[in-house]
């Protein structure tokens, strides 16, 4: 039986008012309307980018139950005009761990002309768990030409995929010319697969980091801490808590973050 509510807002998806679709798409989800989805897959089709951009969004929410419905609908919006559409639904096909996206969204890795949408594609593909995407991210984490924020994700998402017989490569590659954000992750995934001294060189370097850095390596220690169960950072880091303490009183607007790390 659907509520007044929900009536409403699935009503608002059948307007010509792409303000009231988009406000109705952002509601189903906030209240798990996972019965709206047929409506959502409809919209994937509006005329308008921020309707199919929020249709997208959604169907990565709410679409997990249906995913052989919403994964060949999701896809055809990999070649949509729009670069946030084209972000949007890489990240949803993500969200419903769609793995028959990999191989387009590898493409999508090498070839979209938009940095956005190629560090979308980088950082779903850790989330896919197809360890035949590693290739690819290998060469977008290599290509100087690449945008420093897909190179980092890729990075992280090598980690994601990969098995410690991996450690060696990417050793090769940390002790290579990249951007230190890159190093981070490198840092970071090789910890994960179980070089547990490069936890102590990520610290180190978030010591010695500037404001931009160290929001970086923040990031990648809140994930490591997060994977993790129980968390084993500071077992790992004998310095993390000097040096994260240091980090709150060099960056204020850091400090929240800093200290979530230290109580995990």
């Amino acid at each position: 039986m659907i509520d007044n509510m929900t009536k409403t807002l699935l009503d608002d998806c059948d307007s010509d008012n792409y303000s009231l679709q988009t406000k109705a798409l952002l509601k189903l989800v906030d209240a798990e309307v996972y019965e709206a989805v047929p409506k959502i897959v409809q919209l994937i089709k509006s005329p308008n980018s921020s309707v199919r951009a929020d249709a997208a969004a959604a169907l990565g929410y709410l679409g997990s139950e249906e995913v052989e419905t919403v994964g060949p609908a999701l896809i055809t919006l990999l070649d949509d005009e729009e670069e946030l559409v084209r972000s949007e639904a890489v990240e949803a096909l993500g969200d419903i761990d769609y793995t028959p996206a990999v191989v387009p969204i590898e493409y999508i890795l090498r070839n979209d002309p938009s940095a956005l949408v190629r560090a979308s594609a980088a950082e779903t593909l850790g989330y896919l768990e197809e360890a035949s995407a590693i290739e690819t991210l290998e060469i977008s984490l290599l290509d100087t030409n690449e945008d420093e924020a897909v190179r980092c994700y890729a990075a992280n998402s090598i980690g994601l995929l990969g098995t410690p017989q991996l450690l060696p490569k990417l050793e090769n590659y940390l002790n290579s010319e990249l951007p230190l954000s890159v190093k981070a992750e490198l840092m970071g995934a090789r910890y994960w697969l179980g070089a547990k001294e490069d936890i102590g060189k990520l610290v180190s370097l978030l010591d010695n980091a500037d404001e931009d850095l160290a929001s970086h390596i923040l990031i990648i220690l809140t994930d490591l801490t997060e994977r993790e169960e129980p968390p084993a950072l500071a077992k790992d880091a004998p310095d993390l808590e000097k040096v994260l303490s240091a980090i709150a009183l060099s960056f204020p607007l850091m400090r929240h973050q800093a200290e979530s790390i230290l109580a995990q």
